[in-house]
């Protein structure tokens, strides 16, 4: 990793710093930083890449997540004095419809908080909002098919975890979110962005208040097979629909095509694994 060796307490003045690779955190070694570098600028020392051991976890702006069963105190005071973090929350799951996270606040405080991720900044409340890290390169794979002025709706916003991106890359967003809460952030960080002319947000049921035809349509949810009757009509030949499922439910994605009428291609791409043996995967239907 290159890197630029500075004060710790420098860190907080450097958000917009252009040269600050934001993809990557700066590594912590006492009150030294070495701050990422972007390609371009110049840069102090070479670090190597480095694999910690141990249990994962989730960091959310300056919020450390655990997830699954509750942390030890071993492993909070290990990321404790890992990360310096504002707070450490364990999320238990989420709840309902909405997708609200359960958690509990382990150490420190939680609430909101500024994530800053390839380039974009997501303004959330840990403590009502569901984030989920793991979906960086997914983002990246779908926002560089798009193609300027190309009309995108994104049935599951949330904040804005695609939506953004999206909107980055050029495509007009019908963004659509049932939470009314996850719904007020998607709202902000349009125009935290400076995307709001790209976006328009919706809040509501999204079988409901989808409507016309997209170029692409994006569904960020677990079951988005069984939303599939709700998008396919807002389909026309070349559009893509981005199905998002746990394990492969391509047989299922055909008989669904196959009863409502349409003819699609179907590439599966792996995003990352939810459990031993089980994947969080997303469909690309190409309808006919």
């Amino acid at each position: 990793m290159r890197a630029r060796l500075l004060p710790v307490a420098s860190l907080s003045s450097l958000s917009k710093a252009p040269w600050v690779d934001t993809s990557r955190r700066p590594y912590i070694r006492g009150s030294d930083a070495f701050v990422p570098v972007r390609s371009g600028y110049a840069a102090t020392h070479e670090i190597p890449e480095r694999r910690r051991k141990g249990r994962g976890y989730q960091i959310i702006g300056d919020i450390i997540a655990f997830h699954g069963h509750e942390p030890s105190p071993a492993e909070v005071d290990e990321v404790w004095s890992r990360e310096r973090p504002r707070g450490i929350i364990w999320i238990t799951g989420h709840e309902s419809e909405l997708r609200t996270p359960a958690i509990r606040v382990i150490s420190g405080e939680a609430g909101e908080v500024i994530h800053r991720e390839s380039g974009l900044s997501y303004l959330l409340d840990v403590r009502t909002v569901m984030f989920s890290q793991g979906n960086r390169s997914e983002k990246s794979r779908v926002s560089g098919q798009v193609r300027p002025g190309e009309r995108t709706c994104d049935m599951f916003a949330g904040i804005g975890y695609f939506t953004l991106g999206l909107a980055r890359a050029g495509a007009l967003v019908h963004a659509i979110e049932i939470n009314p809460v996850s719904f007020q952030y998607l709202v902000k960080n349009g125009q935290m962005n400076h995307l709001t002319r790209h976006i328009r947000a919706v809040c509501g049921d999204c079988r409901y208040r989808i409507s016309g035809v997209y170029g692409r349509i994006h569904m960020g949810h677990f079951d988005a097979v069984s939303f599939l009757p709700a998008a396919l009509p807002h389909s026309s030949s070349g559009t893509v629909l981005h199905v998002h499922m746990i394990g492969d439910r391509s047989a299922e994605i055909e008989r669904v095509l196959q009863h409502l009428g349409y003819q699609a291609g179907i590439e599966v791409h792996r995003v990352k694994k939810t459990g031993p043996g089980t994947w969080h995967l997303v469909a690309d239907v190409v309808i006919e």
